[in-house]
């Protein structure tokens, strides 16, 4: 057989278990799985993966890029320079949002955003429909049988956010969850109370100082609204999937909610497992903002303790990139500051310096996090693993090299990176999709010819 690329002698987890392989792959998708052998196929091209980890392309189910910040503001990472990032991270799928108005059409949204990002993708990309204005929507949930056909089978509804016109309110997220159990849909939440934050920001405003961020989101605004959802999803019989989880306790709610069999999830993020609030004590505090804030070191190693247990079952990014720029903007009023971090080039390595090399997590574990879980419950078909006739999509690295990270030599349209300095390891030699390579030592193979493909998924499943 005569292949169209040769990954030979990596050591690949395959059903669990790790083993040195020759991966054949044809017409974009894995075609044989070989012991190694000194003398195997030929093929039109070979990567030498000898001392090499081989794993299936890392899936990214939280990012932001392009995200609009008003009239003709946005976000400074756009599908281009966001998707470059994950590439040479060894992100090969990354799921962004919608962005339609609150009660317009979550179809009319993905149509948007396709359109937006089609041809301008180096990697795979998905979207999770936005769920605002429930109230405001004819048929909210035919409205989401449609999007669900056209496959968007996630919804994202938040209980902060007031002001935007994001917050839901309980009958709406009950509504949703109903709805959810009957189709066949996932719900994502994110879950902060916002009321209390709007309160509580207003109240330290005027420190004019970074401190204000955790003071004006304790942890209890997080665990408190993670632990009302979860009762609703009890009632109601939906499915729901917490994002960018940061507190201990709210961990510990996802943990309990599962024990007693209820279809709750959680995400969590490098930021939450690897930084912790001492950073807010830099010259440089406030380019660490991002909501929910990071927290303690009891917190990180918490949620790591969760995710090595199952309790969390994905790690993303939440990549939203601003510049020092726009950062500065804030002027000391935390009303007015930009929340986010660039994540996607550094979400590997991170996961698996902080994770596997730190000993919190297992190689295994590191990739049902970022690889097979977010490919089960995002619904995202022959992703995720590295079997017969799935996508060739592969990140492969050495676990032994390490880098000092810079901004200067990374793909963000930034110019920070909240790991400056830090030396990571797991950064991928070569990131493969459907069996070409797309980035090569940190650097995109071929620059001008955009890769990327919609993903249409399927009906999540609940793990």
């Amino acid at each position: 057989m005569h292949s169209d690329l040769l990954i030979r002698g990596g050591t690949a987890f395959i059903n669990g278990q790790a083993a040195r392989r020759d991966i054949f792959v044809k017409d974009g998708r894995i075609a044989a799985l070989k012991p190694h052998a000194k003398n195997a196929p030929g093929a039109s091209r070979i990567i030498d993966a000898r001392g090499l980890l081989v794993l299936p392309g890392v899936i990214d189910a939280h990012a932001h890029f392009r995200l609009r910040l008003g009239p003709g503001k946005y976000t400074a990472d756009d599908f281009t320079s966001g998707s470059a990032a994950a590439a040479c991270g060894g992100v090969t799928t990354f799921i962004d949002y919608t962005g339609q108005g609150p009660g317009e059409s979550p179809l009319a949204g993905l149509r948007a955003r396709i359109k937006e990002a089609a041809g301008k993708t180096y990697t795979d990309f998905a979207f999770h429909c936005t769920l605002t204005g429930w109230e405001k929507m004819k048929d909210p949930a035919g409205k989401m049988a449609e999007a669900l056909k056209a496959g968007a089978p996630t919804f994202k509804m938040f209980t902060a956010y007031g002001a935007r016109g994001l917050m839901a309110d309980d009958n709406a997220i009950f509504s949703a969850l109903q709805a959810a159990r009957r189709l066949g849909a996932l719900i994502c939440v994110h879950a902060e109370d916002g009321a209390v934050i709007d309160l509580l920001t207003e109240a330290y405003a005027g420190l004019k100082s970074i401190k204000a961020l955790p003071l004006s989101r304790p942890s209890f605004t997080e665990t408190g609204a993670v632990g009302r959802i979860a009762a609703l999803a009890a009632r109601s019989g939906g499915p729901v999937y917490f994002v960018h989880l940061s507190a201990a306790g709210s961990a510990a709610v996802v943990a309990a909610a599962r024990k007693a069999g209820l279809k709750v999830m959680g995400e969590t993020c490098p930021q939450y497992l690897a930084l912790d609030e001492s950073r807010f004590k830099s010259k440089g505090g406030y380019l660490y903002s991002c909501c929910p804030p990071i927290r303690t070191k009891e917190d990180n190693t918490a949620l790591w303790e969760a995710a090595d247990k199952g309790q969390l079952q994905v790690i993303a990014t939440d990549n939203c990139t601003f510049t020092r720029a726009q950062k500065n903007a804030w002027g000391g009023d935390i009303r007015k500051l930009p929340m986010g971090l660039p994540g996607s080039q550094t979400l590997l390595p991170t996961a698996y310096t902080f994770g596997v090399k730190a000993g919190n997590v297992s190689l295994k574990k590191m990739i049902e996090v970022l690889c097979e879980n977010p490919a089960r419950i995002m619904g995202l078909r022959g992703k995720g693993f590295i079997r017969p006739g799935a996508d060739a999509d592969f990140a492969i690295f050495d676990p032994f090299a390490s880098a000092k990270t810079d901004w200067r030599k990374m793909q963000h349209n930034t110019d920070f990176s909240p790991w400056q300095g830090q030396k990571l390891y797991g950064s991928p030699k070569y990131t493969v999709l459907r069996g070409q390579v797309i980035a090569e030592e940190g650097e995109l193979t071929h620059p001008k010819t955009f890769t990327g493909q919609f993903q249409r998924r399927i009906k999540p499943q609940i793990i």
